[in-house]
C-alpha cells in the first residue's frame, strides 16, 4: 500500500508536470504571438522595389559610418541581407585601373591631389580619405570576388581628367574584362553618361543603364533599345517616366534619396531599384 508520503509525492509530481505542460504551452503561444507581430511589423510595403546602396553605404553623408566608396563602406552595406544591389564610382588610372573614387578632384575628400586619371597606380595606392576613420583609396578588385549574389552596379567616370577629353577606349574595354573575369556569384552593370561602346560591353556580360533626366531623353538615343534601363535622379523623374521604361520592359533605378520624404516619395514611384544614401532609414520606410 502507498504510504502518505507517496501519494503527496505522486500529486506533487502531477502538479509539476501540469505545471511545465501549462509552462511550454504559453511559451509555445508566446513564440507564436512573437512570430506573428514580427511578420507584420516587417510587412513588404513595396514588394516591387528592390533596395541598393548608393556609393556603398551613402553618398556625401556627414552621418555615415565610413567614407562612400570606402572597403568599410562596401562591407557595412553588404551587412544588410537586404539589399540586392551595390552601386561604386569608377575611374581609370593612367594604368588603366579601375579605382573607387567619386569626385573629380581627389583633394576634395582624400590626401591626393589632381584628377585620378593623371595619375598611375603607385601613387593612387598611397592616398586615404580625409574622413574620421582615414580610409584607403581602394581598387574595384579590392571589393571581394564573391559577390554573394547581389547585382554590382559600376558607374563610370568616364572623363580622362582634362575638360573635355574621355578615356582611352581600349584601356577601358579592357578594364571591364578583368573585372567581369574578377567578379563571381553576382551580375555586373554599368551605368554610362557617354553611351560609348554599348554593344561591346553588352557583349563583356554588363547589364548596362543609361543616367539621363527623363524618359524623353532616354527613347532619344539610338540604342536605347539594346540596353537595360536607365538611372534617374529621384528630384528629376515623375510616376510617368517609371510607367513609359516599364512598360517597354526596361529597369528603372532611382537614386539621390537622404530624407524620409524624399525616400517615401521614390519608393511612391516603384521603381525595380531604388539607391539609398541612407541604408537603415529606407529598409524602416520599405519594411514596416
Amino acid at each position: 500500500m502507498p504510504t502518505r508520503e507517496d501519494k503527496i509525492s505522486s500529486s506533487f509530481g502531477v502538479i509539476l508536470r501540469k505545471s511545465v505542460i501549462i509552462m511550454h504551452f504559453k511559451l509555445i503561444i508566446g513564440c507564436v504571438v512573437l512570430f506573428l507581430f514580427s511578420c507584420k511589423k516587417h510587412k513588404d510595403l513595396y514588394p516591387d522595389t528592390a533596395i541598393g546602396g548608393h556609393a556603398c553605404a551613402g553618398l556625401h553623408i556627414s552621418s555615415s559610418n565610413y567614407h562612400d566608396n570606402s572597403l568599410e563602406a562596401y562591407k557595412y552595406a553588404r551587412s544588410f541581407e537586404q539589399l540586392a544591389l551595390i552601386e561604386v564610382d569608377a575611374q581609370l588610372s593612367l594604368d588603366g585601373t579601375l579605382w573607387l573614387f567619386h569626385d573629380a578632384e581627389l583633394d576634395v575628400e582624400s590626401t591626393g591631389t589632381g584628377a585620378v586619371p593623371q595619375k598611375n597606380d603607385a601613387y593612387l595606392s598611397g592616398i586615404n580619405y580625409s574622413s574620421l576613420e582615414k580610409e584607403r583609396v581602394i581598387r574595384l578588385s579590392d571589393l571581394p570576388a564573391d559577390l554573394k549574389g547581389i547585382r554590382l552596379i559600376i558607374d563610370l567616370k568616364e572623363s580622362d581628367g582634362t575638360d573635355n577629353g574621355l578615356i582611352d577606349s581600349t584601356k577601358l574595354i579592357d578594364a571591364l574584362k578583368e573585372a567581369k573575369q574578377y567578379f563571381y556569384n553576382g551580375d555586373l552593370a554599368l551605368v554610362t553618361n557617354t553611351r560609348r561602346f554599348i554593344p561591346t560591353i553588352k557583349g563583356l556580360g554588363f547589364r548596362v543603364y543609361y543616367n539621363v533626366v527623363n524618359a524623353l531623353q532616354f527613347w532619344s538615343y539610338s540604342t536605347a533599345f539594346i540596353v537595360d534601363g536607365a538611372i534617374f535622379r529621384n528630384s528629376d523623374i515623375a510616376v510617368s517616366d517609371v510607367n513609359s521604361l516599364k512598360s517597354l520592359g526596361k529597369e528603372v533605378i532611382i537614386y539621390d534619396v537622404r530624407s524620409p520624404n524624399g525616400i517615401r516619395s521614390a519608393l511612391e514611384k516603384i521603381p525595380h531599384y531604388l539607391l539609398t544614401d541612407d541604408i537603415k532609414a529606407t529598409l524602416i520606410e520599405k519594411y514596416k
